[in-house]
């Protein structure tokens, strides 16, 4: 990006945002660029429409068949995470939901897979950033957890649901030294970054957090 896209970005933050980017600076998001595309990117359309007024507020919020849209700080630590430590080529997402960590991530990747259970959602999301122009983007009605139906191998994985257990499937489909992004409820409820060394994993970095449960099977509309 040059620099006056990003003045750009800077200069067209949403205002509701404002207190949201000085909330995310002061926890520690120090990434430019991220910053100011989540400024200027309108969350509100992305939650249930009764809940648009919070949407820039620090907490989860419904986007309809008992999904969330999780945190801008979670959002956020997720994308720094892949920003500092991920080849930015191809990622792929498990949990589509509403889109809105999707149209971050195609901001940043060459191209990203996402994989949603929930057909209603899935078909939202994908209406709702092909609206935006999104391009880079391939979308999935499946189980995330069976990882990408083709054999695509991904620089980074994240998943946007809490696990007991790291999915085969996905971590397979890593290149090597690719990097997996997903919330564990072992020992606690917390999001980790891990990258794939060999038959090893090397922890980058963990937070506290709560996500609703990874599921398996889908859901049609």
């Amino acid at each position: 990006m040059s620099l006056d896209d990003l003045n750009w970005l800077v200069s067209n933050t949403e205002p509701r945002a404002t207190k949201m980017i000085q909330h995310l600076r002061a926890e520690g998001i120090a990434h430019e660029e991220l910053l100011a595309l989540m400024g200027n990117l309108p969350r509100h359309k992305f939650v249930e429409p009764a809940f648009s007024h919070l949407a820039y507020s620090a907490t989860p919020l419904p986007i309809g068949r008992n999904q969330t849209i999780s945190q801008p700080l979670t959002v956020a630590r997720m994308t720094q995470w892949l920003l500092l430590y991920a080849r930015l080529g191809r990622v792929l997402e498990v949990g589509t939901g509403s889109g809105y960590q999707t149209r971050i991530l195609s901001h940043f990747f060459n191209k990203v897979h996402t994989v949603e259970r929930q057909q209603w959602l899935h078909l939202q999301a994908k209406q709702r950033l092909s609206s935006m122009g999104v391009k880079n983007v391939e979308y999935l009605f499946a189980d995330g957890q069976t990882g990408w139906p083709h054999k695509v191998e991904m620089d980074a994985v994240i998943i946007t649901a809490m696990a007991s257990k790291i999915p085969l499937a996905l971590t397979r489909c890593l290149k090597p030294q690719g990097i997996l992004i997903m919330p564990i409820d072992h020992p606690s409820p917390q999001i980790g970054c891990w990258r794939k060394e060999g038959d090893r994993w090397k922890r980058l970095g963990t937070e506290a957090a709560f996500f609703v449960p990874l599921l398996e099977g889908m859901e049609h509309a």
